[in-house]
């Protein structure tokens, strides 16, 4: 069997949509089409249901799936192994990364578990969270960083994906100062809902906040801009226009410079880790040696 049908049945059932999945397929709508049904003659059943509406699995594709996506990883597996058996192999890290989180924590903790030649050639997407999540699940990126709240869920299956902490951050309430130095807005200060500059439910910091909220109370806020992005946010809450909760290790440069003050007590903010995320199945060696080397560092 082609191995290209099988990526292309995982695409679908990640955007439950023949047109997305086909442009991020790079291929023409009917021709992604016929290889999808190419795929259901090869396995002899249907796997998707497809209505006028909407696009989904049926009982035979959400039983397929995660034998698809075991069968391609598989492979992906036995091609680095076998390359790196022969000399072929590149050593290189292909990392996936939330924006928040890419920008700081990412260089210096590398830096921090393994040295250049560790790391060889690394490949850093920067993107949300749910997009990263989906690089994972292609099997597209080999590790994903991202922050993790208290009260919340991993991102990835436990069954095939492992996970180790890696760092610690928290989300604080700031915004920009006032002319006395003062904060614009404080938390708890007064009756009114105070102008709120949210997260998108593609960006991971949404989920953490809601989860939070959900379990410690809401603080009297009303959004007035949404983005995925915390860099956004942050420049935003720079030029009033709100309160945002950004990661502390992203703030910490406008911080210290003035041009961002907390707009809260302690009680306002939110505790994070920091997690790396890999597959359970074997990684090349170039990849296993990193895997032990921040694991060790982090033991040490």
């Amino acid at each position: 069997m082609d191995l290209g049908l099988l990526e292309d049945f995982l695409e679908l059932a990640r955007e439950l949509n023949f047109s997305r999945a086909a442009e991020k397929r790079n291929m023409t709508q009917p021709a992604f089409s016929r290889r999808i049904r190419a795929l259901e003659e090869a396995v002899e059943t249907p796997l998707i249901s497809r209505t006028t509406r909407q696009v989904s699995l049926t009982a035979a594709g959400k039983l397929f799936q995660p034998r698809a996506e075991a069968i391609v990883r598989a492979l992906w597996d036995a091609r680095a192994e076998a390359k790196e058996a022969a000399g072929l192999a590149q050593r290189s890290l292909n990392l996936a990364a939330t924006h928040a989180l890419s920008y700081t924590f990412v260089p210096r903790w590398l830096m921090s578990v393994a040295g250049p030649g560790q790391v060889g050639t690394l490949n850093l997407v920067s993107d949300t969270f749910r997009q990263c999540v989906r690089l994972m699940e292609s099997g597209d990126a080999t590790f994903f960083i991202c922050h993790k709240g208290s009260g919340e869920g991993l991102a990835l299956p436990e069954k095939q994906f492992a996970h180790h902490p890696v760092g610690c951050d928290r989300l604080v309430p700031f915004c920009a100062p006032g002319e006395t130095g003062a904060p614009l807005w404080t938390l708890g200060a007064g009756s009114e809902d105070l102008p709120l500059l949210s997260y998108g439910p593609a960006s991971g910091l949404h989920r953490i906040l809601e989860t939070h909220w959900a379990q410690h109370g809401r603080p009297r806020l009303k959004s007035a801009m949404s983005s995925v992005l915390a860099s956004t946010n942050l420049e935003m809450a720079k030029a009033g226009q709100g309160v945002a909760f950004l990661p502390s290790s992203l703030a910490e440069a406008e911080v210290a410079k003035g041009a961002l003050v907390r707009a809260g007590a302690a009680e306002f903010e939110v505790p994070l880790q920091i997690v790396i995320y890999r597959s359970r199945s074997r990684l090349s060696p170039h990849c296993e040696a990193f895997w032990s080397a921040l694991t060790r560092a982090d033991a040490a």
